[in-house]
């Protein structure tokens, strides 16, 4: 086995629909595509695509979030991410653990904690992330 610990940064664009209850409580859903880059710049974790699928909660100002984020390398080898504990304070910070992994990934385990900072400028209901990331790792076997 091989741990590993490395950061990288996932720059992405998003959409966002949001569907009203009534005036204190709203559900969001929001799709990120992107791509990560490796701080080293190489390795099997490097320029791999991004999707990440999230479910917003609005109650009476304070944000709930949930999802889950796939990287794809491009032999479509995956890897799996459930995505929590985004607090709802503005700091855009949050965990992750790995669920599954497909191909070349498959057995490895791991956690990330995030930061994402959101740039203005985009238009309505589309936005941009640059997401830091501390990935944590264990390979079951040598990539």
């Amino acid at each position: 086995m091989t741990q590993m610990t490395f950061t990288s940064i996932d720059y992405s664009a998003s959409t966002m629909k949001a569907m009203p209850i009534d005036q204190d409580h709203m559900v969001f859903t929001q799709e990120h595509m992107g791509i990560r880059v490796v701080e080293s710049g190489k390795g099997p974790f490097n320029n791999l695509a991004t999707h990440v699928a999230l479910v917003m909660y609005l109650d009476k100002g304070a944000y709930h979030y949930h999802g889950y984020e796939t990287d794809a390398d491009k032999d479509n080898d995956k890897i799996v991410w459930e995505l929590w504990d985004i607090p709802s304070d503005g700091s855009s910070k949050g965990k992750g653990k790995i669920t599954w992994a497909t191909g070349k990934f498959a057995g490895i385990e791991g956690t990330v904690d995030f930061v994402v900072d959101s740039p203005k400028g985009f238009p309505e209901s589309t936005s941009r992330h640059i997401s830091q990331e501390v990935m944590k790792l264990t390979l079951k076997n040598p990539l």
